[in-house]
């Protein structure tokens, strides 16, 4: 059996446990919360935000964590989902998308490096946003799940009722699409 395997059967056994006992929970905490938080950061204005709703999904999940069934999707899929629900809902509520820069998602990396180089990768991650807003909220969310959320295409097909082909070839244009893109501003400052 392979790791995946063994993963997907531990977290189905961790969230069986946590209906009896909401301590167990923390283990599925532990090794979900830096997916979700990632995932939040990069769809949501701000860390304050980001902050709340990854809160709000491990709330909800704990609270309905004797709804959730196995047979139906993985646990990842299933918290996934509510994450996603959670981020769309308050979207909404905005009514408006904001990106936010990729330095916030992961951190800070650059501390190593020196100031021109942290220019020119804010620079880079600049570009970079100002390419994905040019592309639908839907792509933006799939490429959410796929970069932030770490998803396989077929947990993020469970998760938005896509199938698992058409979430490859959306991820695939979309990524086609930004290079194309990003490449095509290098030759015209060029």
């Amino acid at each position: 059996m392979n790791e995946t395997k063994w993963v997907v059967l531990e977290d189905e056994t961790i969230a069986a446990c946590s209906i009896a006992d909401p301590n167990n929970f923390l283990a599925l905490y532990d090794r979900y919360f830096s997916r979700v938080y990632n995932y939040m950061r990069y769809r949501s204005p701000d860390t304050y935000t980001a902050d709340d709703l990854t809160s709000q999904t491990f709330e909800q999940a704990l609270a309905k964590i004797d709804s959730y069934n196995p047979q139906k999707a993985p646990f990842a899929a299933w918290l996934f989902t509510i994450a996603r629900n959670l981020v769309n809902d308050s979207l909404r509520r905005k009514k408006r998308i904001e990106w936010v820069s990729l330095d916030h998602v992961k951190g800070t990396p650059f501390q190593s490096t020196s100031p021109e180089e942290q220019a020119e990768l804010s620079d880079e991650q600049q570009r970079l946003v100002s390419a994905l807003k040019t592309l639908p909220a839907k792509k933006c969310d799939l490429l959410a799940l796929k970069f932030a959320g770490e998803m396989t295409n077929r947990e993020i097909a469970r998760i938005t009722g896509m199938s698992e082909q058409n979430v490859g070839v959306t991820l695939h244009r979309s990524i086609k699409k930004l290079r194309k893109r990003l490449l095509d501003e290098d030759v015209n400052h060029e």
